[in-house]
């Protein structure tokens, strides 16, 4: 009796076990996927910058005054323009302009007939796409206040995972423990601690400014210097992509090797 009653224990604490290991196997997966996503968002802004689909806040400003200017410069050419003399036209010069004009006409459009493509195509203009930064930074704010909690939250539910796996004996703890020591490094390298050690250390998350400010400098600066912005933003980039997708493998197998201990897979 009482190695069945110990045998019922270790089963309920074994299928408690596998439900909190479900609850934290779908948290994880959910914001693994969110972090994915806000990474490659961030980077898609990063390359969308220099592009011309991108009105910066220097040139939404000399946009809005060019239409003044060009106002401004006909006003003066009309104030300054002399008065047109008026000429009386009579009834027979009305007609012999009319007929002037039909005959012109009609001889343009016979060489234009002729000499017209039948196959040609005719163009058809596409609005082309212009993106203020303004909405640039928006999302960029947007991205990197659900990236940190994200990726903190990720971190933390493999925590509870390999916690879980030791107190139940569920095994994959290697798996576990190794995915876990890779999320606190991939934390690190996302945080934003050039916000707190300017010029030390810089993290995966940057700002709206830095962003403008970085690509404002480029044409003009020197080669090491776009060596090292590009390691800021890309180079840092991939690798903090790299170690959250072997944090995920880790993590599979880890879920992986606890099924197959209980003998639920194969």
């Amino acid at each position: 009796m009482a190695e069945e009653i110990k045998k019922q224990e270790q089963l309920l604490e074994t299928t408690d076990c596998l439900e909190a290991i479900g609850t934290l196997k779908s948290g994880k997966n959910l914001f693994f996927f969110i972090i994915f996503l806000c990474l490659l968002i961030l980077q898609a802004i990063f390359w969308l910058m220099p592009t011309k689909y991108v009105v910066r806040p220097g040139e939404e400003s000399q946009k809005d005054i060019a239409p003044i200017a060009a106002m401004i410069m006909k006003l003066s050419a009309v104030v300054n323009a002399n008065e047109p003399e008026i000429k009386i036209e009579t009834k027979s010069d009305k007609i012999e302009k009319a007929a002037e004009a039909i005959l012109a006409d009609a001889n343009s459009v016979a060489p234009a007939a002729a000499t017209a493509d039948p196959n040609a195509v005719k163009e058809i203009g596409l609005p082309q796409i212009k993106i203020p930064f303004a909405h640039l930074a928006w999302t960029i704010r947007f991205c990197n206040y659900i990236l940190a909690v994200s990726s903190v939250i990720y971190s933390l539910t493999l925590l509870f995972g390999m916690k879980v796996s030791l107190v139940g004996r569920l095994g994959g703890i290697s798996h576990i423990t190794k995915a876990v020591f890779m999320s606190f490094v991939m934390v690190v390298l996302i945080l934003p601690w050039q916000l707190l050690f300017k010029g030390v250390i810089a993290g995966v998350i940057y700002t709206p400014a830095e962003l403008l400010a970085a690509w404002e400098s480029f044409d003009n600066a020197s080669v090491v210097s776009n060596a090292m912005m590009f390691l800021r933003f890309s180079v840092l980039w991939l690798v903090a992509m790299l170690i959250l997708l072997w944090t995920q493998i880790k993590s599979m197998r880890w879920s992986k090797n606890t099924l197959k201990r209980l003998g639920i897979a194969g």
